[in-house]
């Protein structure tokens, strides 16, 4: 087979081209991580949107200790086993945008005599989700509070520890 006279200056232009690129790459070594350099600090980086005027982050805890609340719909609640009347995605939202929008679910809900409800927080990285970690601490609020007797993580199935099973209270 006979090569074209344009082949093979393809080939020189080419092989020229990679030439150049290639000339300022240096090959990869990962290093091994180490400490901070004698003299110098690490600094913690603060997140770029916090919000001062909501509460702090705290740990899930169920609540589980309200009065009417038996034994066996506490273990259905736990196990997923109680059709959802109701679900807000928190995802992608400010800590200002998703308390309102879950203040309004909360209200909306109870107006409508649902009574379990699925919240999706997310995970964030490595589990440190903002919304995640102040899930706990806007139930806790006066105005969520009296309408939820139950918070409990979520089945793998609805979102697992992304999302949380919210009872509310009996409407009146």
């Amino acid at each position: 087979m006979k090569k074209g006279r344009d082949s093979g200056n393809k080939n020189e232009n080419e092989q020229a081209l990679w030439d150049t690129v290639t000339r300022s790459v240096k090959p990869y070594k990962p290093s091994k991580p180490s400490a901070a350099p004698a003299g110098k600090s690490i600094r913690k980086i603060k997140p770029a949107r916090a919000e001062a005027n909501l509460p702090s982050p705290v740990k899930i805890q169920e609540k589980t200790d309200a009065k009417g609340f038996d034994r066996s719909t506490e273990t259905k609640l736990k196990r997923g086993q109680l059709p959802l009347e109701g679900r807000i995605d928190l995802h992608g939202m400010t800590q200002t945008e998703a308390f309102a929008a879950l203040s309004s679910f909360i209200r909306t809900a109870v107006a409508q005599k649902k009574r379990t409800v699925l919240v999706i927080t997310g995970k964030g990285r490595r589990f440190e989700g903002v919304l995640r970690q102040k899930l706990p601490q806007w139930l806790a609020e006066p105005e969520m509070a009296r309408h939820v007797v139950a918070v409990t993580p979520a089945q793998p199935k609805d979102g697992g520890s992304g999302a949380f099973y919210l009872r509310l209270s009996k409407p009146k």
